[in-house]
């Protein structure tokens, strides 16, 4: 006997169908509990793992008291490693995580990165920043320019070193006497080379039409009042931070970028997380193409994937709206790029 007819629109038919429906969001609800489930294990897992490698670095750093400089080195380079692993591990767990525990994650790697230097920095000092009067000649034998240690036929004045009198105290204690400092100079070109340049501090202040290039990896790069300047950076292992710039192209590779209260400039970028700028205007951003030779060794000893770069990915703290993107800043046409920086 077959079954009976069940008419559409009918009694029967709107039970079945309500039945149908009521699987769907069963299901469906289901799934999403199985989806937080997961999410909320990978997201206890990294924790777990995460701040459990970041008390190990801090074991490290406090076993440093009483070592002879030779075992601080290792030290100090496993605690480095260590570092860039953790980098690297909250890079790759971004996608399951939360907004607040990614800020939570860099904000510790941050503190984590500032004490391993300024503890190495006073435990194992580096020869004290300067330059004489220099001029790098290319050999005749040389089939192309050596910029190897970045003085290519460049006169490197004594002033422009470390700053003088008031002034360089001022800044020292703001930024620290370790801190490789030009300041005060106009419608000048300055060169730093790799020796004198990495895992140091570099401070840019007070410069007026002004083009720097500096060779190497700088730990840190503060630049404060600049105008009307070209500013070319080797790859920075943590960070960069711009105040009160005008009419400026930059150029550099960084873990993290903050500019403030800066207008009219453009910044060809290389970041591993995103840039941040406040109260600032007219930024436009495009992808980092300064090159130079060595520049990957640089990119391995600053500890930078030049893999990854988000470098069209910048948070405005001006604009809270995630409707519309921020007026403050935008992406600079390819047309529009410096081609060369020669």
């Amino acid at each position: 006997m077959d079954p009976p007819v069940v008419e559409e629109g009918s009694l029967p038919d709107r039970i079945n169908k309500r039945d149908r429906e009521r699987k769907i969001i069963i299901e469906k609800r289901r799934e999403e509990r199985q989806q937080l489930a997961v999410e909320s294990e990978q997201s206890s897992y990294f924790n777990d793992t995460f701040y459990s490698s970041c008390s190990k670095i801090k074991e490290l750093l406090d076993s440093t008291s009483g070592i002879s400089p030779v075992a601080l080195a290792a030290i100090f380079d496993k605690i480095n490693k260590e570092i860039l692993t953790l980098k690297n591990y909250l890079h790759q767990s971004k996608m399951f995580l939360k907004v607040y525990d990614i800020r939570k994650a860099q904000e510790n790697l941050q503190i984590l990165e500032n004490d391993a230097l300024e503890l190495e920095t006073k435990l194992l000092p580096k020869k004290k920043f300067g330059f004489k009067n220099r001029r790098v000649i290319k050999k005749p034998s040389d089939g192309k320019n050596d910029v190897t240690d970045g003085l290519k036929d460049l006169q490197i004045t004594e002033s422009i070193v470390n700053g003088s009198g008031n002034s360089k105290k001022k800044l020292s204690s703001k930024y620290g006497d370790s801190a490789s400092m030009l300041q005060g100079k106009i419608d000048e070109s300055l060169t730093l080379d790799a020796e004198n340049v990495n895992k140091n501090d570099v401070l840019l202040t007070d410069l007026t039409r002004c083009t720097v290039r500096i060779y190497g990896a700088p730990s840190t790069l503060h630049m404060v009042n600049l105008r009307q300047c070209t500013i070319l950076v080797g790859p920075v292992s943590s960070s960069v931070f711009a105040q009160d710039c005008k009419d400026c192209n930059f150029a550099f590779a960084c873990q993290q970028l903050r500019l403030h209260s800066s207008t009219d400039c453009s910044v060809y970028l290389h970041v591993t997380s995103r840039a941040i700028i406040e109260d600032c205007s007219q930024i436009r951003v495009a992808p980092y193409n300064w090159s130079y030779e060595d520049q990957m060794s640089h990119f391995n000893l600053a500890g930078l994937d030049p893999k990854i770069n988000n470098w069209n990915c910048v948070d405005d703290f001006n604009w809270l709206s995630s409707e519309k993107n921020s007026p403050n800043w935008s992406i600079l046409e390819p047309e529009s790029w410096v081609k060369s920086w020669n």
